[in-house]
């Protein structure tokens, strides 16, 4: 299984590479999510890495449900080139992986926060914008509810945690008592 990353992030490397010479990285960004949501499910893969499948057969088959979709022709023959290669089912994982180096490049963050009650979107800003104040970075959210925190907030940061929650002050405070 590791081989698997490893390729899947040579590949991603080779299209942020790719991208960022023709200066068409969100391009590529939405292509690969949009190429992720038409070919990265088992039933598809298994369609286009069958054996028996010709090429022509196979650029058929890749070119009728791209019909209604607008992506790069570089993109197409992203595709086409897992296809042939029988790596398509690297697909997720390097959509993944590209998203990370996308991130990194454009100087964004993923904090994962949990409160106790959903933080509505006001409120979600006023986090981000905190976050951001103190990172130096964009930060986008992904919010997830804990009501055994009690109230406050946990962020995670890539490495960083801060638990600001309740229910970690009374542990303290508990502690602090005995």
């Amino acid at each position: 299984m590791p081989e698997y990353g490893a390729a899947a992030r040579r590949y991603a490397q080779a299209v942020l590479d790719m991208a960022k010479g023709a200066g068409t990285l969100d391009q590529w960004k939405a292509d690969l999510d949009t190429l992720n949501n038409l070919f990265g499910n088992a039933e598809t893969v298994s369609i286009l890495e069958d054996p028996k499948l010709t090429h022509a057969n196979e650029t058929k088959i890749i070119d009728d449900l791209f019909a209604a979709e607008k992506v790069s022709p570089m993109a197409m023959n992203f595709l086409r080139l897992l296809a042939q290669r029988r790596r398509l089912s690297l697909l997720p994982r390097i959509v993944e992986v590209f998203g990370e180096m996308y991130n990194k490049e454009k100087g964004i963050v993923i904090a994962y926060v949990t409160t106790a009650i959903p933080l509505d979107e006001a409120h979600q800003k006023r986090v981000a914008d905190q976050l951001a104040k103190r990172t130096g970075k964009t930060v986008v959210i992904r919010a997830n509810t804990d009501p055994s925190i009690l109230g406050g907030i946990i962020t995670h940061i890539g490495d960083e945690l801060i638990d600001a929650s309740v229910a970690t002050r009374l542990s303290e405070l508990a502690e602090k008592l005995t």
